[in-house]
């Protein structure tokens, strides 16, 4: 317990300095770490957790940012009560889904969430009364408490704590009934209906949870980004967000972060090969999945600091 606190205490000084001690370029790393953090939470929980395939979450990402700046833009409500709301419907979104394709399995599962993707792209495309079409749309400024806040440095105060309550929650999640039973449908769905688990249900639920975990990280990051444009939610991104789980280590929170600080930060390293990027990315994938399939978050740590840290939803076995 003594660690575990030490670790919190170090945490919440390490908030509060930051934003003194670094530039306005690193707080938006952060901020951008973060928010992907957040949207790769999602399918920590659909994939990892409950084992189902999911290429939606490009989607969910869309509808998210979309979602809030149409409802600041158009009818006035804030940012900070639009991306709640958007959330939410985002989860009942997932769930009506989860519903329906979620019976389907394996690659037809992967096809399936593949298209209900490509379907929100072409409908932010062509809905342009609404989104801006093609050329995309604007993103208000996130306003609370009289407040404007649109660069790094301040949207820093907003992304990184609610990001740290929902990796809090999703943890909590996991150590529930809730997160055994999903442990028990990943392992065989077959006993775990034995068992008397509502198996559609609950792969539905994984489902939902993906769908509001994607979409309020899509709201943290469209203020961040300033700008919505549709190319930005395709196919290619919802690979990206599997790509950065699969490397950060699908089967904890842990490694959303993990994955999503060598994502954000790796091009910066890597000015010099920017042509090469995509090239790398899919090495780098394609090393992890053959080589080290439980990913970073996978590594051993020494045993004294593994004593000290807090569990952070690891793999039930």
């Amino acid at each position: 317990m003594a660690g575990r606190a030490l670790i919190v205490a170090i945490a919440v000084a390490a908030f509060f300095i930051a934003p003194h001690a670094l530039a306005e370029f690193h707080l938006f790393q952060i901020c951008l770490v973060a928010g992907t953090a957040l949207v790769v939470l999602g399918l920590i929980v659909v994939t990892g957790f409950a084992g189902q395939i999911s290429l939606a979450q490009a989607a969910f990402v869309a509808l998210g940012g979309y979602g809030s700046a149409i409802l600041a833009a158009r009818w006035g409500i804030p940012l900070w009560a639009g991306v709640p709301i958007v959330s939410i419907g985002a989860f009942v979104v997932g769930f009506v889904l989860g519903q329906m394709t979620l019976r389907v399995s394996g690659h037809y599962l992967a096809l399936v969430t593949l298209a209900v993707t490509a379907i929100v792209q072409i409908a932010l495309i062509y809905s342009d009364n609404v989104t801006g079409g093609a050329a995309g749309m604007p993103v208000p400024a996130f306003e609370i408490f009289g407040l404007t806040l649109s660069t790094g440095g301040q949207l820093y105060y907003v992304i990184v704590p609610a990001t740290a309550m929902l990796f809090l929650a999703v943890h909590h999640l996991n150590h529930s009934h809730y997160g055994r039973a999903l442990a028990a449908i990943r392992q065989s769905e077959t006993a775990a209906e034995l068992m008397g688990l509502n198996v559609l249900r609950y792969k539905a639920a994984a489902f939902g949870a993906s769908g509001f975990l994607g979409a309020f990280g899509g709201g943290l990051l469209a203020p961040l980004s300033t700008y919505l444009d549709p190319a930005q939610f395709g196919i290619t991104q919802s690979v990206y967000f599997l790509a950065v789980a699969v490397v950060g280590g699908m089967m904890s929170p842990l490694g959303a972060l993990v994955g999503s600080i060598v994502f954000v930060l790796l091009p910066d390293f890597l000015q010099a090969f920017q042509t090469y990027l995509g090239l790398v990315f899919a090495l780098l994938l394609l090393g992890f999945i053959v080589l080290r399939p439980e990913g970073l978050a996978g590594l051993r740590l020494p045993k004294g600091i593994v004593a000290a840290l807090p569990r952070l939803g690891g793999e039930r076995r």
